[in-house]
């Protein structure tokens, strides 16, 4: 393989990377709470934490709700 292939390839793989790399922060952006929040979490009824409330407008849980969803979500490596 010649040296033009290679770096054709390191191109290709670069910029299907990059393109990997926007879609995955525009789902992410996504995927974020907008909007007025209702300041009372959906699942335990608790208030939701003002500084919570600051970083993620329009978020719906609390910290610690957040935290447990997030636990049960994410499968273990071990």
């Amino acid at each position: 393989m010649s040296e033009t292939q290679i770096d054709g390839l390191a191109d290709s793989a670069h910029d299907a990377s990059a393109r990997d790399l926007q879609v995955a922060i525009r789902d992410v952006l996504g995927a974020l709470p907008s909007g007025e929040s209702p300041g009372q979490c959906q699942d335990c009824g608790g208030q939701i934490e003002p500084l919570r409330l600051d970083l993620l407008p329009g978020t719906t849980q609390c910290a610690a709700c957040a935290r447990r969803l997030a636990r049960i979500a994410t499968p273990s490596l071990n």
